[in-house]
């Protein structure tokens, strides 16, 4: 589990250091990452969070990374279940 968790940690550093405009929609669901817009970001943002291995749900309509930890789709929303930390508020 230490392995899942340094993944989440380098992820949320390479987005702190690259595109930290990009902080304030990322936070973490349990050990995933998450990036939620109110609106479809711009080309870049899309393909820097692709190149970290970001994919589209489109249930829950936001951008996940699972940072190495998979888990099989949860029938309920699992922000409901983990604990959620915010970014963009530290």
């Amino acid at each position: 589990m230490a392995d899942e968790n340094e993944k989440q940690i380098e992820i949320i550093k390479s987005i702190r250091e690259n595109k930290p405009e990009l902080m304030s929609n990322c936070y973490a669901v349990g050990l995933w990452v998450w990036a939620e817009f109110s609106q479809k970001p711009n080309q870049d943002a899309l393909a820097f969070l692709k190149g970290l291995g970001f994919r589209w749900n489109p249930k829950r309509k936001v951008w996940q990374n699972a940072c190495g930890f998979k888990t099989r789709m949860s029938a309920g929303d699992p922000r409901q279940k983990y604990q959620i930390v915010r970014f963009g508020e530290e």
